[in-house]
């Protein structure tokens, strides 16, 4: 709710649109060239038997690989140089919370292994901590506002990137708001 999904989406429209050569929103964007990869918006085939989870996980397999094919063939060529950028929305929300964490640091470890950049949203704070990613980071949060009006609470958001870790949390208080 807060925008960490738009911010991501317009990262790419952005990439995408400065690389055309047309206007980008943006006051100034500087940026090498780049290809976009993105792992959002995931759903289940039933049909095909392919659970979200394994959904997400083989187009994570195929962005490590699109990585891992950058970094070789900038090795061994002379061509321009063209940079991968990786745009991660709330990555393995389809399984437990202890194997997310530990499979989202992998999947990051092997990104950082090559020279691409990138963004990634996640609700998964610890994150922000683990050596490597903490370092290859700038760690940001928005920040949502509480009203309080006749009895009536009302949660706001101002779409301000802020740095750090979000210092405050909202689901319980959503929770509460729609009276559960």
């Amino acid at each position: 709710m807060s925008g960490k999904s738009t911010l991501l989406r317009s990262i790419g429209i952005n990439a995408v649109l400065a690389q055309a050569g047309v206007p980008v929103c943006a006051h100034q964007l500087q940026m090498p060239f780049v290809k976009v990869v993105t792992s959002m918006r995931f759903v289940d085939a039933l049909q095909d038997g392919v659970s979200l989870y394994m959904a997400e996980v083989s187009r994570l397999k195929k962005i490590v690989d699109t990585a891992r094919e950058f970094s070789r063939s900038a090795d061994e060529s002379k061509a321009p140089p063209v940079t991968l950028l990786f745009l991660l929305d709330e990555i393995l929300h389809g399984t437990n919370s202890a194997e997310r964490q530990i499979a989202t640091q992998r999947v990051l470890s092997h990104l950082l292994q090559y020279q691409v950049i990138g963004a990634v949203s996640t609700h998964d704070l610890q994150l922000a901590e683990v050596p490597g990613i903490q370092e290859a980071s700038e760690i940001v949060h928005f920040r949502e506002s509480l009203e309080d009006n006749d009895d009536q609470v009302r949660m706001t958001f101002d779409y301000t990137m802020r740095p750090g870790i979000a210092p405050t949390t909202n689901a319980v208080k959503l929770l509460e708001m729609v009276g559960l």
